[in-house]
């Protein structure tokens, strides 16, 4: 498996602590955060709403197992309006103006053992409750756990470190929330029947991962080099996993398989929030950073609060930005709209100036072999992304082999032509 050594940036610090976000006087809550599902509004403008409150739900016949969108604030619903996505999209969601009592926030919630719960109540608690699995592109959690039910033993592999070495998101609750993600983790596998449990934790970590409440799985715990680019994408984990458990005595674990189930740590974390409080994800830990922001912040983010707020409330910007980067400068999305409600699918926002941009305008393939260099799959993007460009017929070929494509992006990374190659092989793994 080839890797880009030390991709991680050294100037990232290690947040020892988060920050509660400022509460918006108002804000818009999307409903279809990540897919194009359609969702009923289930509250009328001018309608008094709870925090943690069930405002919308996917329609039946769409899917049964998309995740519930709850208020995440008290207050009077407004008016069901458009509002760019932070995948680039345009989506739908409803307005709440802040007004009432909170539910949730600061509030001492009891814990509860969820053992005694069947595990049908169980997922339709994760259901309404809102929780999804935000591991790579992210996804309903719910029919995931489902179909890893019918198989015949899955393996549940939580990883406890960024797939974007840009990203600490991830490092950070699964350092500091290892209790949780622990137990959140327990519960996961309990549903899903799995095999065991591994766990990926970055080097140099140490112990995060509490062992009572796995207890009762098999359970492999991997350190892994996060500063090796990629490593924490799926198709990577498995080689890693099969490589670590070779010639010992854990090579059970080594069976492991793409259609185990991987999260990450603040899915783990929303599992255990919904069933053991009982609290809606309603709220992510986002970082947000960037060399025109004053300062930098892991911060306890309530869904809507726009990208500005959070912005401002690092201070602002002492040099102007022209775009924002979600979830990554390798795998995320950039926007030059501020403007946006953080979802449950944002882990970070990194604000770049304008002097920090490369030349974003296409051209046409020069043929210099570089993105098959840094292909970690040792695949041909170029010739993937446009196959009639050099003369092949056999395009159903193509399409097979973009499947091994584990989606690093390092190919647009690389490409002199900013060709989105990796764009335009997702399309064809989709095809296929």
């Amino acid at each position: 498996m080839k890797t880009v050594s030390k991709l991680a940036l050294s100037y990232k610090k290690q947040f020892s602590h988060s920050l509660r976000s400022f509460l918006p006087r108002r804000l818009v809550v999307p409903f279809n955060q990540l897919s194009d599902k359609k969702y009923k509004c289930l509250v009328r403008e001018g309608e008094e709403v709870l925090e943690g409150q069930l405002i919308a739900f996917p329609i039946r016949g769409d899917t049964d197992d998309e995740a519930a969108i709850n208020a995440p604030i008290p207050g009077i619903a407004g008016p069901v309006v458009k509002c760019r996505l932070p995948n680039g999209r345009m989506g739908q969601g409803l307005e709440i103006r802040l007004a009432g009592s909170f539910s949730y926030l600061g509030r001492t919630v009891e814990a509860r053992d969820w053992k005694n719960v069947g595990h049908e109540d169980l997922l339709k608690l994760l259901l309404a409750k809102g929780v999804v699995n935000t591991f790579g592109g992210g996804g309903a959690l719910v029919s995931q756990i489902t179909t890893c039910r019918k198989r015949d033993g899955s393996f549940l592999v939580v990883r406890l470190f960024d797939d974007d070495p840009s990203r600490t998101t991830d490092a950070f609750v699964g350092r500091y929330q290892g209790q949780e993600v622990s137990e959140g983790a327990s519960i996961i596998a309990s549903l899903m029947g799995a095999k065991g449990i591994v766990f990926l934790i970055p080097k140099g970590m140490g112990t995060v991962v509490e062992n009572e409440p796995v207890k009762d799985f098999p359970v492999l715990t991997v350190e892994v080099d996060d500063g090796n680019y990629p490593s924490g994408i799926q198709e990577n984990i498995i080689r890693i996993v099969r490589k670590y458990v070779k010639n010992t005595q854990l090579e059970y674990f080594g069976s492991i398989q793409v259609d185990s189930l991987f999260i990450d740590s603040p899915t783990a974390f929303a599992v255990y929030e919904a069933i053991v409080l009982g609290k809606p994800l309603i709220e992510s830990f986002v970082e947000v950073s960037g060399s025109c922001l004053r300062s930098s912040a892991i911060f306890k983010v309530k869904h809507g609060t726009t990208f500005a707020d959070l912005a401002n409330q690092c201070g602002g910007f002492k040099e102007k930005p022209a775009r924002v980067v979600v979830n990554g400068m390798l795998c995320g999305t950039m926007l030059s709209d501020f403007d946006v409600p953080v979802t449950k699918f944002v882990k970070s926002l990194t604000f770049v100036p304008k002097s920090e941009l490369c030349n974003q305008d296409f051209a046409a393939c020069i043929r210099c072999g570089k993105c098959r260099r840094a292909c970690p799959e040792h695949l041909f993007p170029d010739l993937l992304a446009s196959p009639k460009l050099f003369a092949v017929s056999d395009e159903m070929f193509f399409r097979e082999s973009a499947v091994l494509c584990s989606g690093c992006k390092l190919c647009n990374a690389v490409c002199p032509s900013r060709i989105p190659l990796a764009q335009i092989i997702d399309l064809l793994k989709k095809e296929a």
